[in-house]
């Protein structure tokens, strides 16, 4: 039996999983990341990859280099290390 879109067991939050592939992208770089790598990297498009690392940036999940690139936040890493 198919699962319809509605079925709560496959419904899906469209922004988490948009910030998903982008902290993904973001961890599976070495080194801090651009705007522009990033968007190419997830297929989102560059305002809406700003908009989600703003909003991830305000809660320290991301963090921002002086070049502007992106790179795990310090929250985060807190978080995974407990």
């Amino acid at each position: 039996m198919n699962a319809s879109p509605k079925d709560p067991a496959t419904s899906t939050i469209q922004v988490i999983d948009r910030l998903v592939l982008l902290l993904d992208a973001i961890a599976a770089n070495d080194t801090p990341t651009s705007l522009k790598i990033l968007s190419a990297e997830t297929g989102l498009h560059p305002s809406t990859a700003h908009r989600i690392l703003a909003a991830l940036g305000s809660h320290d999940l991301v963090g921002r280099t002086e070049a502007g690139h992106y790179q795990l936040g310090v929250k985060l890493l807190s978080l995974a290390s407990r």
